[in-house]
């Protein structure tokens, strides 16, 4: 009875470990590409496990579209510069990031340059 207990345990965590891996899984992100929009933060949630911007931008075309622009945990962005007072509604920012593979207005947060001209990015030699 132990051996049968201790398997469902072991098969248990297993499920979670591979449920946990999904959820932060960035796999539908194309990291070989990039792209650049500039646009008005609607919404910023500077949370964990994921922090996301909604931004809505002016397209070449004129038409305005929403954007989801995904990023990392807040404890990881405050690590590597970020302060919490950086971004809010209403602020014009500039933000270039890896297109989702279905949606191209769905991105991974790469680079972000915020109304007082500091830059934040993933890599830490690209931060000003």
């Amino acid at each position: 009875m132990r051996s049968i207990a201790h398997a469902f345990l072991v098969a248990l965590a297993c499920a979670a470990a591979g449920a946990a891996v999904a959820h932060h899984s960035v796999a539908n992100f194309d990291f070989t590409k990039s792209a650049t929009v500039t646009g008005t933060v609607q919404y910023f949630s500077f949370t964990s496990p994921h922090s996301f911007i909604d931004l809505q931008v002016r397209e070449a075309d004129g038409q305005e579209h929403a954007y989801k622009i995904f990023t990392v945990a807040r404890v990881v962005m405050t690590r590597t510069g970020w302060a919490a007072d950086d971004l809010k509604a209403g602020d014009r920012v500039t933000v270039t990031g890896s297109p989702d593979r279905k949606d191209p207005r769905f991105m991974y947060l790469n680079q972000v340059t915020f109304p007082s001209g500091k830059v934040w990015a993933h890599d830490p030699a690209l931060q000003r």
